[in-house]
């Protein structure tokens, strides 16, 4: 290796490095913004004025503003499955909409969308870091390897969890043979750079200034024989809530697909606000990302009646797709970790059995149908379940992940 590249790689390294505070930096505020956002209009405003049907009315008008906004700048972010097969497939990603596209992704979220903030900002993210390296020369020839830097940073901040952003995009490689094992090498060292400094300035920003997303640790199990035997009936149960889900996705895909092309993008999104509306006023758990509902209902879960856990679950299902085809586009592991987690919860309470072991295989049974990537689903449920639970969420995401129904997606959803 020669002097100067020796030179490039350190330079290269402290720009991944520099790039995943940047990403970090960005990320913070979106979710600062969305937080303010959504106290503001959840909670500040129904104090000071009082009248019915609020969220029916507020999630219509969300809608309504969200399919004119779309209409007018024709900026539509893309779901996350759509976002890194473009980046496999082109080794490119538009930022001519960066701005454009942030306000697109952030209406969603502040009106109450049952979505998760990752597919926006990760199109606007390898959007910012195409447009860095078609303008640096010294790194214009490793676009690829930015592109997919900015993935791993991106997932690894938003959820907290540097393996899964590291092993999510690209698990289907982590045991295939590859002929250029330096350049292999050195994309994971760059990745690693990326996102540890990404979570490295995230959390100081956290720490400093408050905000972001985080998930609750559901703990104190206590598996016995009775719950080895009900293992795999469990996982089953929770394969069908998977394959419900993707049900649901192709359903409301056919449907909101028509509405689209006869009636136009903001039929199609205000009808989707007024369904989100109508289900969260009953059922307000339904609503937002569900992170927070996630601490609620760990706190507060006996308060309800264990049907209506899983019809809660069920429904969150339905409305995640509901949101991402109408035009609420957003992500879905937050949604359906929470959906799995409520499942879980009315499961226990009717069977007897252990809740957070539930809680645990069910959402790791619907996330593997969902992803199709076991170890990805194991790294990102490590966030709220105990190590010890591991090997039953690895059993259920497999479980899950060979079940034929739906293709096979190119990317992490």
């Amino acid at each position: 290796m020669t002097k100067n590249s020796v030179i490039e790689n350190i330079f290269y390294y402290l720009f991944c490095g520099f790039t995943g505070g940047v990403i970090a930096l960005i990320i913070w505020l979106f979710l600062k913004l969305m937080n303010l956002g959504i106290s503001l209009i959840w909670q500040t405003i129904p104090d000071q004025i009082n009248f019915p049907f609020y969220t029916v009315i507020l999630c219509t008008i969300g809608g309504l503003i969200l399919g004119i906004y779309q209409k007018l700048s024709k900026a539509v972010p893309d779901e996350l499955n759509a976002v890194m097969a473009k980046v496999k497939k082109e080794k490119y990603y538009p930022y001519n909409k960066t701005l454009l596209l942030c306000v697109s992704a952030l209406l969603p979220l502040l009106f109450g969308g049952s979505i998760g903030p990752e597919a926006g900002l990760t199109g606007v993210i390898v959007g910012l870091c195409y447009w860095a390296g078609n303008n640096m020369k010294l790194i214009k020839n490793r676009i690829p390897d930015i592109l997919d830097l900015g993935i791993a940073a991106t997932l690894g901040t938003i959820f907290f969890a540097p393996l899964f952003g590291l092993v999510a995009p690209n698990e289907e490689k982590l045991f295939s043979g590859n002929s250029n094992i330096n350049g292999r090498k050195q994309k994971t060292v760059s990745n690693i750079v990326a996102v540890l400094c990404a979570i490295g300035v995230f959390f100081a920003l956290n720490t400093l200034f408050g905000g972001g997303l985080g998930l609750p640790r559901i703990g104190n199990y206590l598996i016995t024989n009775t719950e080895r035997i009900w293992g795999i009936p469990i996982i089953l149960l929770g394969v069908i809530f998977g394959v419900l889900f993707i049900c649901f996705e192709k359903l409301s895909h056919v449907i909101f697909d028509k509405i689209k092309g006869k009636l136009g993008i903001i039929v199609s999104t205000t009808l989707g606000g007024l369904i989100l509306g109508i289900i969260g006023t009953y059922l307000p758990l339904t609503m937002f990302s569900g992170e927070e509902s996630i601490t609620e209902l760990h706190s507060d879960y006996i308060s309800y009646a264990p049907w209506i856990l899983i019809l809660t679950g069920v429904l969150k299902l339905f409305l995640t797709n509901i949101c991402i085809k109408s035009g609420w586009v957003g992500g879905h592991f937050f949604p359906v970790i929470f959906s799995g987690v409520s499942i879980g919860y009315g499961i226990a309470m009717l069977t007897g059995l252990d809740i957070p072991f539930c809680c645990a295989v069910i959402t790791g049974a619907i996330l593997g149908c969902t992803m199709k990537k076991p170890l990805a689903v194991c790294l990102l449920l490590m966030l709220c379940f105990d190590p010890r639970i591991i090997p039953w969420i690895l059993i259920s995401a497999f479980i899950g992940s060979i079940i034929p129904i739906g293709k096979k997606k190119k990317g992490v959803e």
